[in-house]
Order: structure tokens, then sequence, then C-alpha cells
């Protein structure tokens, strides 16, 4: 039993390294929303407000997408604040994919980091293209089977032409 937890416990330490990555990716889903909902209203300040508390999270993905996501307030810019929010979940699709790419073997982990990409990609966008390589994705990670039964072979060749091609699809909303 003892040996289990320990297991349990070194499989899910590598998942909290970085500070908005796999388990806190929903925070950048939860500040679009937050974020969107204001524009919507045509509150620009509250917009700002909600901009300013995730100062950390839009840092993280570069200086200039926080000052953009500031300016387009000031501005109240409604399309600029939508593309600069858009870049930010099509930068954590990047990134999560990066990981998948980098631990493909790790079925387990890699599953989890494809279906929180699929949750961005969802608020994302509707593009059944873009749903379709993400089906593509998930399937190229192969199945390692219960004890043997209903194993299916990964393919990395295949991940990697439908990851370039979703990055690619993607690339207009960045």
């Amino acid at each position: 039993m003892f040996k289990k937890v320990v297991l349990s416990l070194l499989m899910v330490l590598p998942l909290l390294s970085c500070p908005f990555d796999e388990e806190d990716s929903a925070v950048t889903i939860d500040a679009y929303k937050a974020i969107s909902k204001e524009v919507k209203s045509g509150d620009f300040i509250k917009a700002k407000e909600e901009i300013i508390k995730q100062k950390e999270l839009y840092e993280y993905f570069g200086k200039p997408l926080y000052l953009s996501l500031l300016k387009g307030a000031d501005d109240k810019n409604s399309e600029e604040i939508k593309k600069m929010l858009d870049s930010s979940l099509v930068l954590e699709i990047k990134e999560l994919l990066e990981k998948v790419e980098k631990d493909f073997d790790s079925y387990k982990k890699s599953r989890l980091l494809l279906i929180k990409a699929k949750k961005h990609l969802k608020v994302l966008t509707k593009d059944k293209k873009s749903y379709s390589l993400m089906k593509g994705l998930l399937k190229s990670l192969g199945n390692p089977g219960l004890m043997g039964m209903g194993k299916k072979a990964s393919d990395k060749e295949g991940f990697l032409k439908a990851k370039e091609e979703l990055l690619v699809g993607l690339k207009h909303l960045k």
C-alpha cells in the first residue's frame, strides 16, 4: 500500500512544476471567460480590473500580450482584447502540445495534457477540423491497455503531423 501511495505521488509531482502549467491551465480559461464577460457587458473598467488581477498569467505569455490587453481596455477596444485573449489560449495549447511531445511515451501524463488542451480549444473555436485534429492527437497516443488487453501502439509521427496542422490552423487566431 505504501509503495502505491509513493508511486502515485511521484507521478503527480511533475504536474506541479510550472505556475500556469498543467494543474493551473484552467486559470487561462477562467480569466478568458471573466474578462470576456465584462467586455461583452461593455464594462471596460471591470475588464481592466480582471486583466490586472491576472497580470502574472498574461505576462507569463509575454509582456506585450499583457500590455495589449491593458491598452485594449483603456481604448475600449473589444476586438483587440478578444484577439489577445485568443492568443493566450493558442499559446497555452501550444505549450501543452509541446509538453506532450516531450513526454510522449508517458501515456497518462500525455493524455491528461491533451485533454486540457482540448478544453482550451473548446473555448477558442468551434472549428470541426480543429476538433478532428485533436481527436487524432489523442488517438496517436495509442493505449497501453489493461494487463495487455486492448493495447494499441502509439504513433509519434502521426502526433507530430496533427500537432503541426492544428497549430498552423490556429495561427490566424494568434
